[in-house]
């Protein structure tokens, strides 16, 4: 199981760092308050993107998926031209994004129906909930942005993560979509309550802008909506585990790569967020990942210097693959893609290839 630049038929990239949210558990900001202090803010602009990814690149693939790890691609003032480029390059790709739906206008909603094949919108609520978690963002802005690219005949998702606060509204939510038209209705089984630090927690204090406690929210009590990994995960040592456990690596095995905004190609965005912030700092994933940046030059990394097949075939690559077998092994790696408690698979057991 190796990468290969010829096998990779789907990318995920982070079209902006940049948010207007703040979801409490979030590894851009503090528990909802303030943003982490060395996260780089910026977006890909039109010019970098059409440099990074030529139409040889984006010909050869299936999809490309506009999510990211830090921000919401909304955000990036080009990304109707970025779309609009990819499409124009080969109009049979899939091409989607993932917005908390909050901000830009409903004008560019109706554009984006005319290009996009999907918009995924992450809505963990109701008009009395959804603030909760998606912290500043509009219940009202969302569905007001949501309808009118549907009513342009755009085809929309509905996310929606679930916590007590919110689990008595699942069925509710759902007949909402379906009366709004929402193609799907997707319920996610969070695994973020194994926390920044790889610590299973059974509650999160979220904080304001001040590091001051706000409230608290809780997993889901009923158990249908449970992570079950995470369940597996309170009988075991979790660092043991992850760090013996056979890596079956979601992405690789479904031909996919992370691209962040600052063009650096990783295999995954699970990786990636071990980048930046005080809590991934502490890390030994965090030593492990940024010794490795520091081992290579800029462009062995970066798409925005280099071409993405050298990359994917070069040090970089090679270094983060060889850590599955060998005495660098990333904790990440093996909970997010352990063969037997599989959280990817929990987690993103939606493929939005559709």
């Amino acid at each position: 199981m190796r990468y290969s630049y010829l096998k990779t038929k789907h990318i995920e990239v982070e079209l902006s760092s940049i948010c207007n949210a703040a979801c409490p558990q979030c590894p851009r900001n503090v528990y909802g308050g303030k943003t982490i202090d060395d996260l780089p803010l910026q977006s890909w602009t039109y010019e970098e993107y059409v440099t990074a990814f030529s139409k040889d690149t984006l010909q050869k693939l299936e999809s490309m998926y506009f999510c990211g790890t830090f921000g919401d691609p909304m955000s990036a003032k080009d990304v109707l031209r970025i779309c609009e480029y990819v499409k124009d390059c080969n109009p049979h790709i899939k091409l989607g994004l993932h917005t908390n739906g909050g901000l830009r206008t409903k004008a560019l909603y109706a554009r984006l129906a005319d290009v996009v094949d999907y918009v995924v919108f992450g809505i963990d609520g109701l008009e009395d909930t959804n603030h909760l978690y998606r912290r500043h963002v509009r219940f009202s802005k969302v569905i007001e942005n949501a309808t009118t690219f549907i009513a342009a005949g755009g085809i929309a998702e509905w996310d929606f993560i679930v916590f007590k606060y919110n689990q008595h509204q699942v069925e509710t939510a759902k007949a909402y979509s379906e009366k709004l038209n929402f193609r799907k209705f997707n319920i996610k089984k969070t695994s973020r309550f194994l926390n920044k630090a790889h610590v299973l927690v059974d509650s999160l204090d979220v904080q304001n802008d001040d590091g001051e406690k706000a409230y608290t929210i809780y997993p889901p009590t009923d158990t249908k909506y449970f992570n079950n990994t995470l369940s597996t995960f309170k009988q075991t040592n979790i660092h043991d585990y992850a760090m013996n456990t056979t890596i079956e690596c979601f992405y690789c095995t479904h031909d996919m790569i992370y691209i962040d905004v600052t063009g650096i190609v990783w295999p995954c965005g699970w990786v990636m967020d071990r980048l930046y912030g005080v809590e991934a700092k502490q890390t030994r994933d965090h030593q492990v990942v940024k010794g490795f940046l520091d081992q290579v030059n800029e462009e062995d990394t970066n798409c925005k210097m280099n071409n993405i097949e050298s990359i994917i075939h070069g040090p970089w690559f090679n270094m983060l693959q060889d850590t599955w077998t060998n005495n660098n092994r990333l904790e990440r790696c093996g909970l997010q893609c352990g063969k037997i408690n599989h959280i990817a698979g929990q987690n993103i057991d939606v493929e939005y290839k559709n």
